[in-house]
């Protein structure tokens, strides 16, 4: 019975309410008809009497739209008249209009900018007609599963191949290019590419024209394309380059094309400035095998194909793999096991670069957290200005607008300040992208490798914007639109009822503003955990020296040197290093610790179990000589380092470092075991020395094997030399170029810098970039939490105006009216904290890999906890302190 009481009492209610509302709007229409015959008999046309009498009733601001209101108008006629009028009510605001588009333009401005860095180093497609059609093709292994493809493979799936238009092989090299014989030539970054390379992608050159098929065989004449932007830097934008001749190497090549302004190639950093066919590879570079286009196990080719229509990727994988069966089976020597996948082009790049995948995801993870932050201050402003106009918003429902027609209205005003956010948006962006690229080039200006991250505004970034712009407008706007409709229209016309009708909005508004103190708490402890690990980074011991060295490169292979000539010109140049006034040490290696080149061994290890299904390992390696290890400063803290007994004819030897040591000889003693290069079938070679670990590749990584073969022993072209300088490493270059040239030598002389700046650049300025990144939106998300705190503070003290009167006239002193106010803060801030420690807690690891920090650390944790707590609460003295400052007389005036 007590339930059916309650029911029928609230079905009454409702009754009476529509009763009411009805009877209200009857009432009001019959105000109205006599105002305007009063009117009328003052000499106003009809249309201007019902016009004047609207402004005369209840204080409308706009009665001219509550008139059209009261009219059947059609969707798009009504977003017409929406636009003038969402105007003019945002122009009468503009507080609120300032403090609504500077939000929403840092909100939206840093996830476009974000969105242009994932886009440069991850999502953005090729540069060529129907990207969406480009598939990549991979030889598979299980110890390698995304590898590359040898050139008679390629042909073979070149030929066998039906379900593609066409396939096409390329590769990276470094070029030597000069102009005349006698030029020390410049070092420039490649690709040779098979003949049908720009056919198939679809480029046509902007200048001349491209490769032909002919043209990409033995006894062919050399030709070239070159880049817009050597064009532009080299040739000066000469449309006559065309049919110009040039040397790459000691061999001439004629230009026949330059690329697109916007073609970089395929892959997303490395942009070639030269292409040239692939069958003048060995012209390129003379130290490569000769046999390395007829050498099947040699798989060094990338290979993608363009899809047929109306065929899948599926069709295309299945295709290869059966053609790799059939491989294996003819050419069971060089292709047992050896599998193959195809798979579509963006694919093939993530799973080729995870982290990086990953980490432009999760950084736009982030970014969209901010843009929920500022959705929802924005939202809370919103609801502030809309209890505002509570009054008018009655007035049009009681004059027969629908709640549909009310909320497009008030949606419109959202999406318009979302529009005027995302255009200012688009000017953060701008600067931060600058900011970012300008570092980003820092990053890589040590090295002479066309090395680009074209980060843009261009059509997809503009795409982008518009989408979250206008998710933007929804997010903070359906929310306010619909709650400011359904209201009590009794209650809203009393403007002595207006307080109580606000008191509705507050349980949404601290929704809101906990929801901005937890995603704050989880943006700032990434930050903190950036910053953490960034002085971890400084504080680390890279296992070399970085100070007082100079690094030059060279590779006489590009001049065509043979490998006597470049033994020679190495050991002549080190010799004539070590005499010049200055020079403490020098040394050679392949690779410099943290450099942007790496590279790796096959090994078989005697002695260890080989997991199941794998044949061989993969060992990080450098090749150096015996000088490197004074120069370096690198400690061999067991056995010896290289010296003159391991010349070439010399048995072979390598030195470890200690976690290859322990990993591969746990409890024994590493000195002495021998280890086979590329398989088991290889050269043996026996570990003489034990060198101290290091960073190799980047300073966050985890210990790992590596190891170190010989010089003398392992002969390589493209060699670094080492140089320890008594004072200034750079005042040493200019001698040694000197002497270089005194050799008579035409070996260009490239990657010229400290290893300081190396380090610094190479070594630091990512992790210092993503710090800087992640602490500044850090920041942004407290100050964006801040004001949401202070805001509702504010809101919430002006409802209990009178109720403040009434105790400060009573005799509460300042300390309990501002402890009052303070109080107030906390069921909106506790919970949030509460939600943001476990979300934070959660969501780190993920961040942790592609960010270089460690995933959980509860002092960062708390500390960021703390930090929101107490800039939350520290928001709610502004409204506290003006409480305490208000006068009884004025308080008690409040209605």
């Amino acid at each position: 019975m007590t339930r059916l009481r309650v029911f029928l009492s609230r079905l009454l209610g409702l009754i009476h309410a529509r009763r009411l509302d009805r009877d209200l709007r009857q009432e009001i229409a019959g105000h109205l008809a006599e105002a305007a015959d009063e009117y009328v008999r003052q000499g106003l046309s009809p249309d201007d009497a019902r016009l004047a009498a609207l402004r005369a009733f209840g204080g409308v601001t706009q009665a001219e739209d509550a008139h059209r209101d009261a009219r059947a108008l059609g969707w798009l006629d009504a977003a017409r008249r929406d636009l003038p009028y969402g105007t003019r009510m945002l122009r009468r605001t503009p507080g609120f209009t300032a403090a609504a588009l500077l939000t929403l333009a840092l909100g939206i401005g840093v996830n476009t900018a974000m969105f242009s860095f994932s886009d440069a180093t991850a999502f953005r497609p090729p540069d060529v007609p129907k990207p969406g059609d480009l598939l990549r093709v991979f030889s598979s292994r299980k110890e390698a599963p995304y590898g590359r493809l040898s050139y008679p493979d390629y042909l073979d799936y070149r030929e066998r191949l039906t379900s593609v238009s066409g396939i096409v092989a390329y590769d990276s090299v470094l070029v030597a290019l000069s102009e005349h014989q006698e030029d020390i030539p410049q070092l420039l970054g490649g690709w040779v590419v098979s003949g049908n390379f720009f056919s198939v992608l679809q480029v046509e050159p902007s200048l001349g024209r491209g490769f032909r098929d002919d043209e990409d065989r033995a006894g062919a004449n050399a030709v070239a394309l070159i880049s817009h932007r050597l064009w532009e830097r080299r040739f000066r934008s000469d449309p006559a380059v065309v049919g110009t001749p040039i040397l790459l190497g000691t061999r001439a090549f004629t230009i026949i094309g330059v690329t697109p302004a916007r073609f970089g190639g395929t892959e997303l950093y490395f942009h070639p400035d030269v292409y040239v066919p692939l069958a003048f590879t060995r012209e390129i570079e003379s130290t490569l095998p000769d046999n390395l286009l007829q050498d099947r196990s040699d798989r060094w080719l990338n290979v993608l194909g363009r899809l047929k229509p109306g065929l899948s990727v599926h069709t295309a994988d299945a295709e290869v793999v059966a053609i790799a069966r059939s491989l294996e089976q003819a050419y069971a020597a060089t292709n047992r096991g050896q599998t193959a996948t195809a798979m579509p082009e963006m694919r093939a790049r993530a799973v080729l670069d995870d982290g990086g995948y990953q980490g432009a995801v999760l950084s736009l993870a982030i970014v969209g957290l901010i843009l929920i932050i500022a959705c929802a201050n924005v939202a809370n402003l919103m609801l502030s200005r809309a209890a505002g106009r509570a009054r008018e918003v009655a007035v049009r429902l009681a004059l027969g607008a629908s709640r549909g027609r009310l909320v497009q209205q008030l949606l419109t005003e959202s999406l318009l300040l979302a529009g005027g956010g995302g255009i200012l948006g688009i000017a953060v962006a701008f600067g931060a992208i600058r900011y970012v690229s300008i570092a980003f080039a820092a990053n890589f200006a040590v090295s002479d490798l066309p090395i680009h991250m074209d980060a843009r505004i261009d059509q997809r970034a503009l795409l982008f914007s518009l989408g979250a712009t206008m998710a933007t407008g929804l997010l903070f706007g359906l929310a306010p639109a619909v709650r400011s409709t359904r209201i009590d229209l009794v209650a809203a016309l009393k403007a002595s009822s207006t307080t109580e009708w606000r008191q509705r909005w507050l349980t949404l508004r601290n929704a809101l503003v906990g929801s901005q103190v937890a995603l704050s708490v989880a943006v700032l402890t990434v930050a903190g955990l950036s910053i953490r690990g960034y002085v971890e980074k400084l504080r680390a011991d890279p296992g070399f020296r970085t100070d007082h060295v100079l690094l030059m490169s060279f590779n006489p292979g590009l001049v065509h040197y043979s490998q006597d000539q470049t033994r020679q010109f190495y050991q002549d140049i080190v010799e004539r290093a070590k005499t010049l006034p200055g020079v403490v040490a020098t040394g050679l290696a392949q690779y410099i610790p943290l450099g942007t080149l790496g590279g790796s061994t096959s090994v078989v290890v005697d002695g260890y179990e080989m997991p199941e299904g794998q044949t061989r390992l993969s060992i990080p390696s450098n090749v150096v000589d015996a000088g490197y290890w004074g120069t370096m400063r690198t400690s061999i803290v067991g056995g010896r380092a290289f010296d003159d007994r391991d010349a070439g004819s010399s048995p072979g030897v390598v030195i470890v470092n200690e976690t290859m040591a322990r990993r591969f000889w746990p409890g024994q003693d590493a000195l002495g075991k021998t280890i086979h290069l590329r398989d088991r079938t290889g050269p043996a070679v026996q570990v003489v020395g034990i060198a101290k670990d290091g960073k190799y590749a980047y300073l966050a990584e985890a210990q790992q094997p590596y190891l170190f073969m010989p010089f003398s022993q392992r002969f390589r072209a493209n060699m670094t030399m080492v140089v320890l300088a008594r004072d200034d490493a750079a005042s040493v270059a200019a001698p040694i170029r000197a002497e270089v040239e005194a050799l008579g030598a035409r070996v260009p002389v490239f990657d010229v810098r400290t290893l300081e700046d190396l380090y610094q650049s190479r070594a630091l300025m990512s992790s210092r970039l993503v710090t800087q990144i992640m602490s500044s939106l850090g920041v942004l998300a407290l100050v964006l939490a801040v004001v949401g705190v202070c805001g509702v503070i504010s809101y919430i003290t002006t409802l209990r105006t009178r109720e403040i009167g009434i105790r400060v006239a009573m005799g509460a002193d300042r300390r309990r009216v501002s402890l009052l106010v303070l109080k107030q803060s906390v069921p909106m801030v506790v919970p949030g904290l509460v939600v943001g420690a476990a979300l934070a807690f959660f969501l780190t690891p993920a961040f942790a890999v592609p960010f270089d920090f460690v995933p959980r650390d509860g002092r960062v944790l708390a500390l960021a906890s703390f930090v929101i707590g107490i800039a939350a609460v520290g928001a709610s003295f502004i409204p506290a302190c003006r409480a305490a400052m208000l006068a009884p007389t004025t308080a008690l005036r409040d209605e």
